[in-house]
Order: C-alpha cells, then structure tokens, then sequence
C-alpha cells in the first residue's frame, strides 16, 4: 500500500512572515492600530485556516504558501479597510489618560505592584498627605487598577490587553505616580522599555523588588531606622542606583547584559560580594579591601574598614553578573 507523499507546509512560515509585515505597517503609520478590532471581531477567521492548511498544505508546499499569502492579504485588507466597511474597532491605538486617588483611609502600611508600559515612569512622594497614592497615566490599550484590604492595603496597577506590537507612541506621554512618606509600603515593580526616575528616598520602605525591563533607571532608596532589602533584577537596561546615608540596608543584585552603577554615600560602612561574575566586569572603589576571594579575581567580598562595628551598613551582593557591568563609586 503506497502512502500519499507529504510535505512540509509553507503556511506557518508566510503567517510569519505576514506578522513581521503587519508590525512594520503599523510603527511606519501606514496602518492605524485602532482598526485592530475589526480582527478581534473575525476571530474565528483563524480557525478556518488552520483547518485549510491541515486538509490541502500539508499535501503541496505552494498551496500552504497560497493558504499563508491569501491570510496575509486578508489581515492587511481588514486593517486597511475595516473601519470604512464598519466593522468595530478599538480603542488599543489612542492615548488614553487615567487619574488615581487612592486615600489613606486607614491604612497604616501597603503592598503596592505597580507594572509599567513603554511610557517613562516619574515616581515620587505624594503632593496631598492624605492619599496613599497619586497617579496620572497615559496609556494604551486597557489599565487594571485594584485596592483591597484594610489596615494593611493592597494595591496593584498594571497594563492590560494584547497587541502591544501595533500601538502608537507618543514621546509626550508619562506615567507619573506619587506614594505616601508616611506609611510602610512593601513596593515591587515590574519595568519597562521605558526610562524609569524612580525617587524613593522619602519613602518608608519595609522591602523593595524592581523587575528591570530594556530602559534605563536612576533609583534612590530612602534611610531607614529599620533594615531593610532592596531586590534588583536586571535586563538589558542600565540602572544607576543612589543609596543611603542612615540605613542598614541589604541590596541584591542579579544582572543581565545591562550596566549598574551603584553610587555610594560618603564615610558609608559597605560590603560589596561577588558571587557569580559571569562574562561582566567589576568596578570597585579603593576604600574596599578584600576579605575574601571567589572563584576568579572578580569574585569574591570587600568591605570597608571598620564595617562590622558600623552603626549602619551597607551590604550589595551581586548573585549574578551576567554580560553586563557592576560599577560602584
């Protein structure tokens, strides 16, 4: 019994093709991102071609090529086309604004995430002492924002809604968000492609994470009667750190291809460890001596003199280095 011969369809490759083609459409304006709910609303456009290509391109490497041409013209029609004919549309491609008030209320500390888009980030102390936090946004797409819980309240304020690859830019637009000094907040941040001035020195921080994304950061941590941690995850963006003066702090640093620089105040009582350098380099001021070394010359621990008697300390640990670079001054 002879088997029917198969080949390998072409359809996948060409509705590749037809993304990175859509996408290039769309950042050169020649598509209007809003028209993308014409295609949310023929959804189940794709299921059919899906079926088309299992029943006749699997069978010939050009009718699956065919299948992946005609699903292509058809995307770029209704982008063009669709709000003309009337089909729906949506709102993902305009710059929308959203005011936030968020009264203390009660509220004597907070857990607050706040995840940001592609739009620079200005974050600092509040203006009114009454509200827990401040927020104007400029956006895309949809913005999920919730608050529950008192006395200890939770806070989160995340973009929301797909299609990111298509959504207009506008250089104008901010993320501009304010915290209470006043009360305990444990903050954790998802970055961006955006830069990020993230001003924390005025707050009352009891833990802090900054899931670094491809933009740039200057971050400032605030002194603290209490320890605390600060946790850095790195990406492919640059982070330029300020720390404190007044505070016992332990700050954790697992880099990417990014660079770090870590700016020290003066007389401060540091350790500086290096636990995994990988191919990145290491920057140390003078005023570090070694303790104890690592696996390689980069690796390894040094501290100031006189650090274990120090009223404050200052303890950077760097788990991982990744490609990028660790500076300290």
């Amino acid at each position: 019994m002879n088997n029917p011969r198969r080949f390998r369809s072409f359809f996948w490759p060409m509705i590749l093709i037809g993304v990175g083609l859509v996408w290039l459409l769309g950042n050169l304006g020649i598509l209007r991102p809003a028209s993308i709910g014409a295609l949310i609303s023929l959804w189940p456009l794709v299921l059919i071609l899906i079926g088309l290509d299992i029943l006749f391109g699997r069978r010939s490497p050009v009718i699956g090529a065919l299948i992946g041409l005609l699903a292509i013209v058809a995307v770029i029609g209704i982008l063009i086309a669709g709000p003309a004919l009337g089909l729906p549309t949506a709102s993902v491609g305009v710059l929308q604004t959203r005011t936030i008030t968020e009264p203390v209320n009660g509220a004597t500390d907070a857990n607050v995430i706040l995840d940001f888009s592609s739009q620079p980030v200005n974050l600092h102390p509040v203006s009114d002492p009454a509200n827990l936090l401040e927020a104007q946004i400029e956006y895309y797409g949809s913005l999920s924002y919730s608050s529950t819980g008192n006395p200890t309240r939770q806070i989160s304020l995340s973009p929301s809604g797909g299609f990111a690859f298509l959504l207009g830019s506008d250089t104008n637009a901010r993320w501009d968000i304010g915290l209470n000094p006043a009360i305990p907040i444990n903050l954790h941040l998802g970055g961006s492609s955006g830069s990020e001035a993230i001003d924390l020195s005025s707050l009352r921080l009891t833990a802090f994470f900054l899931d670094q994304g491809s933009g740039s950061v200057t971050a400032s941590l605030p002194p603290s009667p209490e320890p605390y941690t600060a946790e850095f995850q790195g990406a492919s963006g640059s982070l330029d750190l300020s720390l404190p003066a007044n505070a016992t702090l332990t700050v954790r640093l697992d880099g990417g291809s990014g660079s770090i620089h870590i700016r020290l105040p003066a007389g401060a009582a540091v350790r500086f460890e290096v636990r995994s350098s990988g191919s990145g380099s290491v920057n140390r001021p003078s005023s570090l001596s070694q303790a104890s070394s690592g696996a390689n010359r980069k690796e390894g621990v040094w501290q100031t003199a006189g650090y274990d008697q120090a009223a404050y300390q200052l303890d950077i640990i760097c788990d991982g280095l990744g490609s990028g670079s660790i500076t300290l001054e």
